[in-house]
């Protein structure tokens, strides 16, 4: 049985001559681009375009490295490139290209940007239909550029959680209420992929992000840059660098299961000058790890009882009601012009941290809340 290459390369900055070489080596380690790129190709590129944040805050994918890949294209004779992807809160698509930094590389690239907002009913087993991307088949190649990062509710976001930006924007948030735990909602997104599997894939992990990812986490300097033709491949690969196994994470051991790519290591050559480093980042999880270890039948009552939930932080609060426009539940409301969450009415969708442009909604523990009444009583 042929092994599935995944590659792992060295690369320490957004210096765009070196992110040139480096993306051309991981390609080639790789394999090489898929057969189907060949001059005039249509392309899509899909970064992580979570929300409308700057580049140095690590939640999108770089802007320089989404013109890395772009010059390389063009090495190949291709012309035809549309970068899309659709946020998590509710922004304007202008806002979010140009915060970004899309619309630069966009304008500077003569590439086009193209909002998700065109949408075809996907039927997905088990779960109905979905609105994804009217445009999606229109392409003839699909290429993800997710960012490595850390996330709430399935540990980590690379290759097989980025196609699920091709899902339709506000859509997503309701989506939480079909799927209320981490692990009903890695199955959906599982479910979902296999619809939406991209040809292949290049990971941002130059700076990836630790802590409570995918919004409020902070940068990490990993120093590599993955690629691979197998999503599922890649991301079992790229999950060693928070020190866990595939087997950890539910959404890799669904989408396995279903057929959609290889997570068992035994399958898997991973090559490249970084491939021994990845192992060794250990960069630090999301706290909310805890949430993954409560029975399914029993989450939404522990979470109650432990009052895990969302927390709104007034002094950073600017106002600007994307968590309560994000929240499908209802569960954000406004009183005396603020917002405060409704713990009853909340199933820890995450989707109002993720909404929240200057990460004034944090995920609180009792111990967390407790140090905090602590530090206001001794001011």
């Amino acid at each position: 049985m042929n092994k599935t290459k995944v590659s792992a390369v060295m690369c320490e900055s957004y210096d765009l001559p070196l992110l040139e070489e480096k993306i051309r080596a991981a390609v080639e380690l790789a394999g090489g681009w898929p057969e189907k790129m060949k001059p005039g190709a249509k392309v899509l590129l899909k970064p992580n375009l979570l929300s409308a944040k700057t580049p140095d805050q690590c939640v999108t994918t770089h802007p320089e490295f989404v013109r890395a890949v772009i010059r390389e294209l063009r090495r190949k004779g291709v012309e035809k490139i549309t970068i899309a992807d659709s946020p998590a809160g509710v922004y304007p698509w202008e806002e979010l290209w140009e915060k970004t930094g899309m619309k630069k590389v966009a304008d500077e690239e003569k590439v086009e940007l193209l909002p998700i907002e065109n949408f075809e009913r996907v039927e997905i087993p088990g779960y109905g239909h979905i609105p994804v991307l009217k445009e999606l088949k229109s392409f003839d190649v699909f290429i993800s550029l997710p960012k490595l990062k850390t996330h709430i509710l399935t540990k980590i976001t690379v290759a097989v959680k980025n196609s699920y930006g091709l899902v339709v924007g506000e859509s997503k948030s309701a989506f939480h209420a079909v799927a209320p735990s981490p692990r009903k909602m890695a199955n959906f997104i599982a479910t979902v992929f296999g619809k939406i599997k991209p040809d292949f894939v290049i990971v941002d992990a130059v700076e990836s992000m630790q802590g409570d990812g995918p919004a409020n986490g902070r940068p990490f300097k990993s120093g590599i840059i993955m690629a691979g033709f197998d999503s599922v491949a890649v991301d079992s690969c790229a999950c060693t660098a928070y020190g866990y196994k595939p087997q950890d994470i539910q959404l890799l051991v669904k989408v396995s299961e279903l057929g959609h790519g290889t997570m068992q290591k035994e399958n898997i050559d991973l090559v490249g000058d970084a491939a021994e480093k990845l192992g060794r980042l250990k960069i630090p999880r999301s706290k909310s790890d805890i949430l993954h270890r409560f029975p399914e039948r029993m989450f939404h009552l522990l979470t109650l009882l432990l009052t895990y939930r969302p927390f709104i932080v007034q002094e950073n609060c600017i106002k600007c009601g994307k968590c309560f426009k994000a929240c499908s539940q209802k569960a954000i409301f406004s009183e005396g012009g603020s917002f405060r969450v409704n713990s009853k009415g909340c199933i820890l969708c995450m989707c109002c941290l993720e909404a929240c442009p200057v990460k004034a909604v944090e995920l609180r523990s009792p111990f967390q809340k407790f140090m905090a009444l602590m530090k206001f009583f001794k001011k």
